[in-house]
C-alpha cells in the first residue's frame, strides 16, 4: 500500500519566495516546522493507502478524463491559518476561487469517491501549507502578518501540470515521491 494524492505543484516564483521568506524571518522566534520550498504545493484530493496494483488503472483513467482539461491561471492571495490564529496549527498561502480549479477537483473526486472509504467528499478549500505551527508565543505578530496580507495579491501562476504523489511519513516531516506528471493542454 502507498500513501497517494492528487496535487499541483507550486512553482517557487520570485514574489512566492519573498513572501515565504519575510514570514520564516517575521515568525523567526517561534516554533513553526517550515515546508521544504520545493514541496510546495496544493492538494486537489488525498487518497490514502493504495493497492499498488491499483496505480497503473488510476493513472490511465486519470488520464483519460484529463484529455479536454486545458492548463489554466491560478491567483495566490493573502495568508491564514487553520484553527485560530490563537491556537494555529498551520500556516498557508491562500489560492482565489477558481472555476478551473474547483472543475478539477469535481472530476478528481468523482473518480474516487464511491472506490475508497478514505476518499469522502469535501468542502474544498485551496491552500497552499507554509508551516506547521508547534507555538507561537506574539500571536498578535501572527495577527498581524495575516492582517497585512488580507487577500493580498501574491503571484498569478499558470497550472499546466497535475501531480499524483506518494506521501511518505517520516520523523523529518512527509517525502513526496512523483508517481505521475500529467500535462493539461
Amino acid at each position: 500500500m502507498k500513501r497517494t494524492f492528487f496535487a499541483i505543484k507550486i512553482p517557487l516564483t520570485k514574489n512566492i519566495s519573498e513572501i515565504y521568506q519575510r514570514l520564516k524571518v517575521e515568525l523567526k522566534d517561534e516554533k513553526v516546522k517550515w515546508v521544504e520550498e520545493w514541496n510546495l504545493h496544493i492538494t486537489i484530493l488525498f487518497l490514502g493507502d493504495t493497492d499498488e496494483n491499483d496505480i497503473g488503472k488510476i493513472c490511465d483513467e486519470f488520464l483519460l478524463s484529463l484529455k479536454e482539461f486545458n492548463s489554466f491561471l491560478l491567483t495566490v492571495a493573502g495568508i491564514g491559518v487553520f484553527k485560530s490564529v490563537y491556537n494555529p496549527k498551520a500556516i498557508w498561502l491562500g489560492v482565489k476561487k477558481s472555476k478551473d480549479l474547483n472543475e478539477l477537483y469535481e472530476l478528481i473526486s468523482d473518480m474516487f469517491i464511491s472506490r475508497s472509504s478514505e476518499v469522502q467528499k469535501k468542502i474544498f478549500k485551496p491552500h497552499i501549507t507554509i508551516g506547521r505551527t508547534k507555538l507561537i508565543k506574539n500571536k498578535n505578530n501572527l495577527k498581524k502578518l495575516i492582517e497585512d496580507f488580507n487577500e493580498k495579491e501574491i503571484d498569478q501562476i499558470k497550472i499546466n501540470e497535475i501531480y499524483y504523489y506518494e506521501s511518505i511519513l517520516t520523523s523529518k516531516g512527509p517525502v513526496y515521491n512523483v508517481i505521475r506528471k500529467f500535462n493539461l493542454v
